[in-house]
């Protein structure tokens, strides 16, 4: 089945490819240990060492042959491919840094004579593209930092292209993206703050001796700058566009206009936001530059780190926040033409070649003298996930760590009906620049809020100036807080769900403090399940106390950052990190449209290695600010050397490089130092030098010794000598191996070679033998590091095939209330495959489907694919085979298959996995029972049937618990509200269930059955259960059956007992006391307890308060009324017991609420335990814990009643 181009571009955009790269850099590698007296007059500077290895590589791509990327050998047909096309003649930085290899100058001739030669070449080669009918487009033209220019040509020519005298290598144009981390928005633990990475970077003390990046240029490629923002106010020095506005904007762009893309610039027929939740306006890049520059312009102290350098603009990413790499390099390209002195490029992508053309415009551009600081990415954790530009090996490639972070918590006291609850909670979120106690001061009306917090949860319903209780799932956190806000609450109360991660705990969810936030509290399952709650019937309250806050220590590598090494030579990136987690700075309000935009809060947090980037950009303004005579490769190597390096533990050089960025160090070092390194130049051994000591790979251990030196040369940069002392930590260790420095202590006056020695034995290396560390050269104030890594595993074989095919979870529902996690597939391709699927296979259906092969449709077709790592978002779309369009995948149980036409000449023919059974399932559950439920007892045996298709899947062959799959409870509540009974319910396998219901009252007690499922899908419904309450008739006296006469207590009261005690016989029925009224009055003043006992062991203590109250409350006799009856309850011990009080003229005497200590004789030879036994009241509806010793059993009743022990 053929795929048009649309499904394709569909696919490509919604899946995003995790590249790995190639160092440009060549591994030192020898057998035997080289010579350490050094043979030269003179050490070679350090900075052109550098140069030579980047030039020989270039050198190395115009001698090869006219290549074709491998990207695009396979594309055939008759459609349009943009491609970047790189000419033989050397770029004009390129003439540049060959003249400074040779320590001389490059004239203004030689730079005419160059850029001629460049022009002549690019004008032939079009020229004869044009002949050919080969150019259907032309695009940018590279001059500067690449020879070439960007064109559109028609797949079936591409080869065509080599044909032509002077094209070297033809690569794909591919799609960049800005490198914000967006995800951390939704579901993350970020740390505040942009406003504290001045301090906690000491920048305070290099403004301090009269440095700020004055007359500095600093060009920030990106997504365009607000040049309307305060804050750019007078350093804003100009810029370019460098995004066509065609049919995708609405209206047109002048080329010197480098604003942020504009919601009016938008298209009918272009969404605000697109597959991946970016919006169609940027804000992207005034965030990048406001880190570097932003003046302080503002009453909060938010402000760049060089405030007072020039300021450009190259908007290379235009809506969405994408742009295509061909733009990247032309706006490089300009940058360096406009005598940049650094630029920032907080964005990335492309393929897995060492020489792409971006990369080598990178390089170029530092041979130029311009400084390249780009982000590594944010496809962490992973190792060997920095991508393009960041892999050019001689700029400067930045990873992302956090700030000190500000955790806040709260005492919050809430208050609804008989509810009420005090606990300490965290805030997720604050407002920045408020002081809680002020903004939460007072008491405050809690509002639940119905859904999961849409905007459209909040219709009808009064929210303004109260607290909001919202469910997590389903949106982003931020989302919530959004909608709670514009409904007018003063702050929300974000509680957790069942299913959702640290339920029935909080979310454990910190998103710092941010302009647009209220203060927004992290509160557990169980409370908010309470709360809520008690919500649906009573009105609440809050107030809150306590505000506490703890501060961390900062200074982590965070979980998204872009790993190293760089491949195929385990180098070391990145090459220094930086605060790039939950940063604030400027963001764009669009005032060139809209004069009236208020820029007062224009400023907000973003995360990612984009926002790290800009530090390290900043820093290196600062420093060429303090250090004119500096070179761009000087600045990469202070900015390396004195990076702090962080917990070895948890972070190791391909984590973190050489370490956090410390900037008064790197700014005023005292020393500096680099490793030398080498590589062949046409049959010589040319000098490389660089921030790090790469051993590279060292496979050959398994059959010898291994002995390698590499050696660093240390720079004196003050006035004074220095005595310095050397140590190596190792972070990884290899067995024997080792690192040894030959000179542990030095003085340094001038300059100093360190030969550095690693040894390792003859040994077996597995996979993943390493060995780590640090260099670390100090004379106590300064301190320079430098990474080491070699890798001892053995050569392993082309990878073929795909590895962790895996879905993210296996349960997942479309429906629009569904509070479950969204499912991705992950996988990692290792060949290039051409037509590929990834299919639905019905479980239940293994024949079915269009083709009968049990195949119902894809999430994906394509006619190529390259070698990389992948993910796919399975939203719900799929299209079925034979269809025509896309429709919602039917409940079901599938597996989740690829298979690709493998195009490589290693690995199957055949490509492919799979991963399941998922099990889609966006209907709800039914919940079925009799239409009339009516108890005859206040415990009712309640029964029913979920119909589910969890339990249809189990039937069917899966063969699961279905409880595992559902989760079902209940909930009774009588005719008043009040919850009476509740708890789990358990489901048989064909999903009928039974439960009983206690503490019926009379009247429509209501009971609601609950289901959620593992797919995230609720449902609820809710019966009547009709009971009628016996009503138990006090038993009125007939014949005197007992009479109490004086002589029985005479000798009692004689003696002055505490209890008069009354013994009656046994009695089958019934049996009534009669007590006179004048033996009453005795008992009172004797201040006796009155104590009946009957011969079969019951008997009940009154408390002479009780007896005051039945003298008062009779004007004759007094009857005591006992009875006695055989038991019905399943579970009795004992026969029923039951006494009441009656008045001489035959009323009952109420004696309201008192304890009377009863006994009761029970049977409990066939008890296990006699630790848990209890007494029903019947006439009261009460349960009583029960005292067993001896075959009678004692409890305290409030007041007389009807009694049985039960078990």
């Amino acid at each position: 089945m053929e795929l048009g181009k649309e499904k394709s571009i569909r696919f490509f955009s919604s899946l995003l490819a995790f590249f790995m790269v190639f160092t440009l850099l060549t591994p030192g590698f020898a057998s035997a240990k080289t010579e350490t007296t050094l043979k030269k007059s003179s050490v070679p500077n350090e900075s052109i060492m550098q140069m030579k290895q980047a030039i020989f590589e270039q050198d190395q791509l115009l001698q090869q042959k006219p290549t074709l990327h491998r990207d695009l050998e396979k594309e055939k047909g008759q459609h349009d491919v943009e491609v970047i096309i790189q000419l033989s003649e050397e770029s004009v930085a390129l003439s540049e840094g060959k003249k400074k290899v040779k320590d001389l100058p490059f004239t203004a001739s030689e730079r005419a004579k160059a850029q001629q030669k460049v022009n002549a070449q690019q004008k032939q080669v079009k020229q004869e593209m044009k002949l050919k009918k080969l150019l259907v487009k032309e695009g940018y033209t590279f001059e500067t930092v690449l020879n070439g220019f960007s064109a559109t040509v028609k797949a079936d020519d591409l080869k065509k292209l080599l044909d032509i005298k002077g094209v070297k290598l033809v690569e794909p144009v591919v799609e960049v993206h800005a490198f914000e981390d967006t995800s951390v928005n939704e579901n993350g633990q970020v740390s505040p703050a942009m406003d504290t990475s001045q301090s906690f970077l000491g920048i305070e003390k290099i403004w301090n001796k009269g440095f700020k990046g004055q007359g500095i240029k600093v060009g920030v490629l990106d997504t365009g700058i607000d040049y309307h923002h305060p804050e750019f106010d007078g350093i804003y020095k100009g810029g370019w566009n460098f995004i066509p506005h065609d049919t995708g904007y609405a209206k047109p762009r002048a080329d010197d206009d480098p604003y942020e893309t504009t919601p009016s610039e938008r298209p009918n027929d272009r969404p605000e936001f697109n597959a991946n939740g970016s919006s169609f306006y940027t804000s992207h890049g005034t965030h990048v530059a406001g880190t570097i520059a932003a003046l302080g312009n503002n009453e909060y102290g938010i402000s760049g780190l060089a405030p007072a350098v020039e300021l450009y603009a190259y908007r290379v990413l235009g809506a969405y926040g994408s742009g295509s790499n061909a733009g990247v390099i032309a706006g490089i390209n300009k940058a360096v033409e406009d005598g940049m002195d650094v630029i920032n490029l907080s964005l990335g992508g492309g393929n897995n070649s060492s020489t792409t053309a971006d990369t080598i415009a990178i390089n170029n551009a530092m041979l130029a003298g311009t400084v390249a600081v780009s982000a590594t990415g944010n496809s962490g954790p992973n190792r060997g996930t920095i991508g393009t530009p960041a892999a050019a090996a001689l700029g400067i490639a930045v990873g992302n760590t956090t700030n000190p972070e500000a955790m806040y918590d709260a005492n919050v006291s809430v208050a609804a009906g008989d509810y009420s609850n005090t606990s300490n909670i965290s805030l997720m979120g604050t407002t920045y620049g408020v002081e809680l106690e002020k903004q939460l001061a007072g008491e405050y009306e809690v509002v639940a809020v119905p859904g999961v917090g849409q905007p459209s949860d909040f219709e009808g319903l009064d929210v303004d100036g109260k607290v909001a209780l919202i469910s997590r799932g389903e949106i982003p956190f931020v989302d919530k807080i959004a909608a709670a806000k514009d409904a007018g609450a003063v702050a929300t109360f974000i509680h957790n769900f069942g299913g959702g991660t640290g339920a029935p705990g909080p979310s454990n969810v910190f998103l710092g403090d941010d302009f647009e936030f209220i203060p927004s509290f992290d509160m557990s399952q169980t409370e908010g399940d309470a709360l809520r709650a008690a919500l649906a019937s009573n009105k609440g309250t809050v107030t809150f106390s306590d505000f506490n806050v703890a501060y961390t220590t900062g200074d982590e590598v965070n979980n998204s950052s872009s790993r190293g090494p760089t491949t195929p030579h385990f180098d070391i990136k990145p090459d220094v990190s930086a605060p790039g987690t939950n940063i604030m700075s400027t963001i764009p309000m669009y005032g060139k449209e809209n004069p009236e935009a208020d820029y007062a809060k224009a400023f907000t947090r973003k995360t990612g290695t984009s926002m790290a980037t800009p530090h390290v950009a900043g820093v290196a303004a600062l420093i060429m600010n303090a250090n004119p005579d500096w070179n761009a490769f000087d600045v990469k190597v202070a900015l390396s050397n004195t990076a702090k390096v962080l917990d070895t533990d948890k972070y190791d050089v391909f984590a973190q490089g050489p370490g956090r960025v410390q900037p008064f160090e790197a700014v005023f070092p005292n020393a500096l130092a680099y490793a030398l390194d080498t590589v062949v130049s046409d049959g010589e051994e040319v000098d490389n030098t660089k921030g790090t000591v790469t051993f590279g790979h060292l496979p050959q251990v398994a059959n010898g010794d291994v002995s390698v030196t590499k050696q660093i040369h240390v720079k004196n940069l003050s006035a004074n000598a220095s005595d310095y002392d050397v140590s190596v930590e190792v972070t990884k260790a290899f067995g024997d191996a080792k690192v040894t420095v030959d000179q542990s202590t030095f003085t340094l006056n001038g300059e100093q070679l360190l030969n550095v020695t690693l040894e390792a034995p003859k040994s077996d290396a597995p996979a993943g033998s390493e060995l780590l560390g640090y260099i670390h050269i100090t004379d106590g104030e300064t301190n320079l590091s430098l990474p080491f890594a070699a890798d001892f595993s053995p050569v392993a074989e082309a990878k073929s095939g795909i590895e962790n095919f895996e879905l993210s979870g296996y349960d997942v529902s479309f429906h629009a209330d569904s509070k479950g996690d969204p499912v991705r597939l992950s996988f990692d391709l290792h060949n290039n495959v051409l037509f590929n699927y990834i299919e639905l296979w019905d479980f239940f259906d293994p024949f079915g489907g269009y083709y009968g092969d049990g195949y119902i449709g894809y999430l994906h077709a394509g006619d190529f694919l390259a070698a990389g790592s992948y993910y796919l978002d399975i939203d719900g779309q799929y299209a079925p085979w034979g269809g025509t369009g896309l429709e919602t995948i039917p409940d079901g149980a599938y597996t989740v298959d690829f298979t690709g036409l493998n195009i490589d000449e290693h690995g199957d023919d055949i490509i492919f996995d799979w991963d399941g059974p998922l099990f889609v399932k966006s209907t709800q559950s039914k919940i079925e029972s009799a239409e009339a439920h009516v108890a005859e007892e206040s415990t009712y045996a309640f029964t029913g049937t979920v119909i589910d298709n969890y339990i249809n899947y189990s039937r069917d062959g899966f063969g699961y618990d279905v409880n595992t799959k559902l989760t079902t409870t209940f909930e009774a509540k009588d005719t008043e509200g009040k919850v009476i009974s509740s708890g789990p319910v358990n489901l048989s396998q064909d999903g009928s269930f039974a439960f009983d219901v206690t503490g019926l009252v009379d009247g429509e007690n209501i009971v609601t059955i609950f289901v959620n499922d593992a797919a995230g899908n609720s449902a609820e419904a809710s019966f009547v259960v009709a009971y009628e309450e016996e009503v138990i008739v006090d038993p009125e006296p007939e014949d005197v059956e007992y009479v109490v006469s004086p002589d029985e207590i005479a000798e009692q009261i004689g003696n002055k007992s505490k209890q008069i005690i009354i013994e009656v016989p046994a009695y089958d029925d019934g049996l009534n006391i009669e007590i006179d009224e004048a033996i009453v009055d005795t008992i009172v003043k004797s201040k006796a307890d009155l104590v009946i006992e009957s011969s079969d062991g019951f008997s009940f203590d009154l408390a002479r308060n009780v007896i005051e109250k039945l003298s008062k409350g009779t004007d004759g006799t007094l009857t005591i009324a006992l009875t006695k009856e055989d038991a019905t309850e399943e579970r009795a011990i004992s026969d029923v017991y039951a006494f009441n009080f009656i008045a001489g003229e035959g009323s009952v005497i109420n004696i309201g609420k008192e304890n009377i200590e009863v006994t009761i004789p029970v049977d409990v030879s066939n008890v296990g335990k006699t630790n848990k036994l209890t007494v029903l009241d019947l006439a009261n509806n009460r349960t009583y814990k029960l005292k067993y010793k001896d075959g009678v059993a004692t409890f305290k009743a409030d007041g007389p009643g009807v009694f049985v022990a039960v078990d």
